[in-house]
């Protein structure tokens, strides 16, 4: 079994003891259903830049006593590999400008969301190594693509996605799926970047790519609106995303999605060797 060297690292770094952060954001979403509350936050000093990002609540937190708007205070507690927000301040409630599904999903955009059973158009991007990669080389293999950034230190979400993926990559047959990590971070996630962050975890896997979308920034967000893949931020510094993971078949037509990170790996392999065995 590989060993994710440097994952391992970071969570050990974030989560040793009983290690908590003292917050200050707002809540711009609340998530009752998956017991979540959407924070843009400021900077969390020795930890993560600003950003809009989804914080896990205690299961028996009362996420009912929250609404959208309030101005918090609260500690980002971490727990073995999770991260929980805790001991909340709810100091005022502010006016809150949140961004309208139709802001990022304008359907007079050249690169609006497409249905399950259309075709993804090619794009382009550069592998850690320098090398220039289009989706299409890999065109007559099942792909299943997924997107992250370096600088998110959350350990039960990006590094979370790392050690599913590695999963798949493990257990999937590589000469019938391409398993394809995306950084939207255009600006900061360099090839280099990407390199240092990464080679070790990926070293010895022939169908597990890591892709920089620095220069690529049309591409990313033509794969990104198409796949409904929502982020913004990134040249304020100030970064938020949804989780969202799509599967597109030999011909690049996107079959299956998979959206946050409560899926098990375990059952994305099981779907995606049904969809391979109704392929043949």
């Amino acid at each position: 079994m590989k060993l994710l060297i440097s994952l391992l690292t970071l969570i050990t770094i974030a989560c040793s003891g009983s290690k908590y952060y003292p917050v200050v954001g707002v809540i711009t979403e609340i998530h009752s259903n998956r017991h979540e509350l959407s924070i843009h936050h400021d900077e969390i000093e020795n930890f993560m830049m600003a950003m809009t990002m989804n914080f896990k609540l205690k299961p028996n937190d009362d996420i009912s006593r929250f609404s959208v708007g309030d101005s918090i205070h609260f500690r980002l507690s971490f727990e073995g590999n999770n991260g929980y927000a805790t001991h909340f301040n709810i100091i005022d409630n502010v006016a809150v400008d949140v961004m309208d599904d139709d802001d990022f999903w304008d359907e007079d955009d050249p690169y609006s969301p497409i249905d399950i059973g259309d075709t993804i158009t090619d794009a382009s991007f550069t592998d850690m190594f320098g090398k220039p990669v289009n989706l299409s080389d890999s065109d007559g293999k099942f792909r299943f693509i997924s997107f992250i950034f370096t600088r998110c230190p959350m350990p039960n979400m990006c590094p979370a996605l790392l050690f599913k993926q590695r999963y798949l990559a493990e257990t999937l047959p590589s000469k019938n799926i391409e398993i394809i990590m995306i950084s939207f971070d255009y600006i900061h996630d360099t090839p280099q970047i990407l390199k240092n962050a990464y080679q070790t975890t990926f070293d010895g896997y022939d169908n597990w790519q890591m892709w920089s979308s620095h220069t690529h920034m049309d591409d990313l967000y033509k794969l990104s609106k198409q796949s409904m893949f929502g982020f913004w931020g990134v040249e304020e510094n100030d970064i938020g995303h949804n989780m969202r993971c799509v599967l597109l078949d030999p011909s690049r037509r996107m079959i299956k999605t998979f959206d946050g990170l409560d899926w098990l790996p375990k059952d994305v392999k099981a779907d995606i060797e049904k969809l391979m065995i109704l392929g043949e």
